[in-house]
């Protein structure tokens, strides 16, 4: 522990040598550029990544590129405009319960990069509105990609008998850094959590390439693309955007320390720029340069659970309480678990907490371990060389920072596998050393051991290319805003596979004879409602819908004719649902007993003949009714349905049976 803490003591003092000198400041040349036969491969490796992650973003329907996506997607949009008008709030209606009421105004905590990159298009028009994310998730894989390779590369130059590897090399890294991370996760759907952390991560680590690049070839314009794409990572997101910065800084204590004050003070002030520009972004939105008033965000105000974690926080939702539970899952090698239904991997049981932390929320969470475990093993390799062997400590303010940046990560009471991608441009800088130690330990090796590892190496990678991929394909499925048709042809296809492999009775099905959802099942389960009267799946943190049977208690296809005045669809006791046309559109109200109504927005729809609307409702403990036009939610109740509901004469009912409950009842 003493020699490791030597180590970084010396650091900054041995961060240029004589040698270094020598080499980078008559030349300016950078000798850890790629040669075009390794580019060339670089971009193929990255093209295959973003190839790979939009097919399963698009259900392997890459057309759909340009679809508009859910909720959040717009975020950045709004943003974008708001920053063409000189300001920073945006619409109350477009956040949401993610929004925070700030003197009146809704204000975003995302960083504003992102929406920079949309100026030419959201900042002028809402057409592209929910229609770019997926596309930026996309520019930021490349982004990544490349500036792996491009590291690796820069690492070569540093450890000493690196051999000279094959050009496919640094493709294979590339794809290793993207396909082989955590990253994967966020083709489960396009949001702007996922692209936030994408862009972070991407931005963070192509700034650290480029910082590396002027230390190597201190010329002007090296020095202000580093300090540019330090910037911009920053106003991505501070837990990794914030590392290119924080290199900076270290490089120019460097040349302070060598008495070098002129480069020292502008290099220190470049390191500074970034900071200051998020802290003003910071303070203009929320009155504070680093704080996130968690207790004004409009989620805070009605979450219960939010509420608590709060009050036992003083008010923040970060603290070093946190550290011991996320640094447990996040490096836990035991977070995952396989499951007899396709894709045969699952999220594995939540987190535990250790000490007395209150969690905001503790989301479903694998593992950095068995997200990434090759990156991780050369990481490892990587770290040892980059404490004991690098001579130069270039590659040592670069892991410092790289590390330093994503200790937020740790201290914040929010535990969700997303969080992960914050830990890729940690292990990508640790692990491109570690493939040229690797590399070079290699030469010495039997041919049958080197063939072994090869493909040890290659089984790891699989296995969390293929943990990814799965629970990314479920997640989207289930558990990241479903579609109750999208849900339900998921699972049928998971059980028709089930039946071809192993046949008898359909795994986790339980049935409910008394119409309640039952509490304290296992992640997974299926229920079957009544007689098929519905079938319910839970993710372990509450139930979707995968079908209803039309015509049942659960679910109503009525087709009639809506005219000017108000008339009445279905009733009971206790409500009414109603609907009228104007001239906006068709409009739907919920009337209550105690005479309150809820109202839609005007649906646009200019044919004037009959119209079928389904009328949906969840059994208990969801008990919500939903009226649903051309497949959309126009608006929603808190009531269940009850045995005296009765359907307008003048409205025709459909029935439609629930042919995969029938199935799944079959296997039983």
């Amino acid at each position: 522990m003493q020699q490791v803490f030597h180590h970084l003591r010396t650091s900054v003092s041995e961060v240029v040598t004589p040698a270094d000198e020598v080499e980078i400041a008559p030349a300016r040349t950078d000798a850890g550029r790629l040669t075009s036969n390794e580019r060339n491969w670089a971009r193929l490796g990255t093209l295959v990544a973003v190839v790979v992650f939009w097919l399963i973003a698009t259900c392997f329907q890459p057309w759909n590129l340009f679809d508009k996506g859910p909720y959040t997607t717009d975020f950045y949009d709004a943003q974008a405009r708001a920053l063409v008008h000189g300001r920073l709030d945006v619409p109350a209606d477009v956040p949401g319960i993610e929004g925070f009421e700030i003197n009146g105004k809704t204000q975003i905590y995302f960083g504003i990069g992102p929406a920079l990159m949309r100026l030419p298009f959201s900042g002028v028009s809402d057409v592209f509105d929910r229609r770019l994310s997926l596309l930026s998730e996309l520019l930021a894989l490349s982004v990544l990609g490349l500036a792996a390779a491009r590291l690796l590369k820069r690492a070569k130059s540093l450890v000493a008998n690196a051999p000279e590897g094959a050009a496919w090399w640094f493709g294979a890294f590339a794809v290793v850094a993207t396909l082989g991370t955590p990253l994967l996760f966020f083709s489960s759907r396009a949001l702007v959590y996922h692209e936030a952390e994408l862009w972070g991560a991407a931005a963070g680590l192509a700034g650290l390439d480029l910082v590396l690049r002027w230390w190597r070839a201190p010329t002007r314009r090296h020095l202000v693309e580093a300090v540019a794409l330090a910037i911009f990572a920053l106003s991505c997101r501070p837990s990794t955007g914030a590392a290119p910065a924080m290199a900076l800084g270290l490089f120019g204590l460097a040349l302070a320390w060598k008495r070098e004050w002129r480069r020292s003070l502008a290099v220190l002030a470049g390191a500074m720029i970034p900071f200051l520009g998020f802290a003003l972004v910071n303070w203009l939105r929320f009155r504070s340069a680093t704080d996130v008033p968690f207790p004004l965000q409009v989620f805070s105000k009605f979450n219960t659970d939010r509420q608590a974690a709060l009050a036992a926080n003083n008010g923040s939702l970060f603290g070093l309480k946190f550290v011991p539970t996320n640094v447990a899952r996040y490096f836990s090698p035991f977070a995952f678990q396989w499951d007899r239904l396709f894709p045969f991997v699952t999220w594995p049981a939540k987190a535990t907490v250790i000490g007395n932390a209150r969690f905001d929320t503790i989301d479903h969470t694998g593992s950095f371990l068995t997200s990434a475990p090759l990156l991780f093993l050369f990481g490892l390799v990587g770290a040892w060389w980059t404490i004991f062997r690098d001579k130069t400590r270039q590659w040592s303010a670069l892991a410092f920072a790289a590390i330093v940046a994503t200790t937020s990560t740790f201290t914040f009471g929010y535990l969700a596998h997303r969080y992960l991608a914050d830990l890729v441009p940690v292990f990508v800088v640790l692990a491109a050393p570690g493939v040229w130690i690797v590399a070079r330990h290699a030469q010495t090796w039997r041919r049958w051991i080197r063939r072994t590892v090869v493909v040890a190496m290659t089984l790891l990678f699989v296995f969390g290319f293929w943990n990814q991929i799965g629970l990314a394909i479920s997640t989207r499925a289930f558990s990241i805003l479903p579609s109750e048709s999208g849900a339900r042809s998921f699972a049928e296809f998971q059980y028709s596979i089930d039946e071809s492999l192993f046949g008898g009775a359909a795994p986790a099905v339980i049935r409910s004879e008394d119409g309640q959802l039952p509490t304290g099942v296992e992640r997974g389960t299926i229920v079957i409602v009544g007689d098929c009267d519905a079938l319910y799946r839970t993710d372990g943190y509450g139930w979707g819908p995968l079908e209803r049977r039309i015509g049942g208690p659960y679910a109503y296809r009525l087709t009639g004719t809506i005219g000017m005045n108000d008339q009445t669809i279905l009733s009971n006791s206790e409500w009414k649902v109603r609907a009228s046309r104007s001239d906006d559109g068709l409009v739907f109200r919920w009337e209550y007993g105690n005479g309150m109504i809820e109202e839609s927005k005007p649906i646009k729809i200019d044919y004037y003949g009959p119209t079928t609307v389904d009328i949906v409702f969840d059994p208990l403990p969801l008990g919500v009714g939903r009226v649903v036009v051309n497949g959309t939610s126009v608006i929603g109740a808190p009531v269940a349905n009850s045995p005296d509901s009765v359907v307008d004469p003048n409205w025709t009912q459909t029935n439609v049976p629930a042919t995969f409950c029938q199935e799944l009842q079959a296997r039983q």
